[in-house]
């Protein structure tokens, strides 16, 4: 079969594509929404936080993700002397420093690009040359192994993925062509683009171009498709919902590899009512990650939640700051943390100020919420930026990153004197 007909059809009949654009229309009004609703500084605030999320859930979805606690002492640059763990950490950073530098390089980018094979290989190359070769031998369904990934290089043997069997390694260049023609078409409409990122998500899984990694590329690359449409804006990503939905993404992506049924199944390979379910299963997912992160950065009840750690941070966890829980009030202090991730940086005098107390009993709490990452600055008298450390989740934005809820509040390690 020629490689041009393989993937197709490309894009569900006209049919099937009608109730696909309305959830296109939905997706996109609640991009919109959300959008506005929250500031640049408290975007930035967010980004590493979400970046690391992303990294756990696209890994989650491999089987290979590491435990929320690793994961941000690797972001510290702390790593485990334990190998699997180590190289579970390294693969992590690797995918959150690949997302940060791409993002901006696919929102500038042209369209047809992003559907190059030689973009996909410099996905796959950044993503795997920072890794180690011991983090990047293939193995076989049993456990053996089939030799050292060669990051950027398509693949030169054949594979089964379940139950689907990935086209010659000799046809990988020719179904790449065909993927970037059909998709990477820079006058589609928007409406048109979603559906093509949707559709992509699954066609690039189905040639499986890369002896491993295809799933992380795949759904890296669709991540970055939405970037460069300005859905996202650092908010939101789909691999969050597919990784929470994992059994529902591999049925979605099994019948879209189911081949043409008959006459009114498309006019390609495969089914094309299979890829109009898949595309509709994605959109449910992109639709309910962005309603999910609207209420979660609801500026009216963040405010609130702000406030109710605050009572935590002064008559639970922050117990042991003794005469400064005396002199600290919970609804100034969570005024002043819930102003500082709306504005995203204030001088240190100011933020002490809010506080109320005297200057003393201000700068140690400012010390202790340095300590636990909750503030972060640049010197010992810097201005202040927020800072969002993963044990502060469940009282700040509960239910976004379930597994990272349980990493416990540090012990305060400040004996109460100031830094300033």
């Amino acid at each position: 079969m020629h490689a041009s007909n393989m993937i197709e059809p490309a894009f569900p009949n006209d049919v099937e594509l009608i109730p696909l654009l309305e959830k296109v229309t939905d997706l996109s009004t609640g991009c919109a929404r959300l959008s506005t609703s929250i500031g640049q500084p408290s975007r930035n605030a967010l980004e590493p936080l979400l970046r690391a999320m992303n990294s756990y859930y696209t890994n989650k979805i491999e089987g290979q993700q590491t435990y929320p606690a690793d994961l941000e002492a690797a972001i510290q640059k702390r790593f485990s002397p334990q190998h699997d763990i180590h190289r579970r950490q390294q693969l992590a950073i690797a995918h959150m420093e690949l997302e940060t530098k791409f993002e901006p390089i696919a929102v500038n980018s042209p369209w047809a690009v992003q559907f190059d094979e030689a973009w996909l290989c410099r996905l796959h190359g950044d993503l795997y040359e920072s890794l180690p070769e011991t983090s990047r031998v293939i193995l076989d369904a049993s456990g053996q192994s089939r030799g050292v990934l060669q990051a950027g290089a398509l693949r030169t043997i054949d594979v089964t993925v379940g139950t689907h069997l990935a086209p010659s390694p000799e046809m990988l260049s020719d179904l790449l062509r065909h993927f970037a023609f059909r998709y990477g078409v820079e006058n589609y409409s928007i409406s048109r683009k979603i559906i093509a990122a949707g559709a992509a998500l699954h066609r690039l899984s189905w040639i499986h171009p890369f002896p491993d990694g295809n799933g992380r590329i795949s759904r890296l690359q669709n991540h970055l498709l939405l970037s460069h449409l300005r859905l996202t804006n650092g908010l939101w990503s789909p691999m969050r919902g597919l990784a929470r939905r994992q059994d529902d993404y591999y049925a979605a992506l099994a019948a879209a590899d189911s081949p043409r049924r008959n006459d009114l199944d498309g006019r390609g390979n495969l089914s094309s009512s299979g890829l109009a379910r898949f595309v509709d299963f994605w959109l449910d997912v992109c639709i309910d990650q962005v309603s999910f992160m609207t209420a979660q950065l609801d500026f009216g009840t963040l405010e609130h939640r702000y406030s109710s750690f605050a009572l935590q941070i002064v008559h639970d966890f922050g117990r042991v700051m003794s005469s400064a829980r005396g002199a600290i009030q919970a609804e100034p202090l969570g005024r002043a943390l819930y102003r500082l991730f709306q504005l995203g940086r204030l001088e240190r005098g100011e933020f002490k100020a809010m506080l109320g107390a005297s200057d003393r009993t201000a700068s140690r709490m400012v010390a202790q919420l340095i300590d636990w990452q909750l503030l972060k600055s640049q010197s010992r008298t810097g201005a202040l930026e927020p800072g969002l450390p993963f044990f502060s989740l469940r009282f700040l934005f509960p239910g976004l990153w379930p597994e990272a809820e349980g990493v416990p509040v540090p012990v305060p390690v400040s004996s109460g004197k100031s830094r300033d």
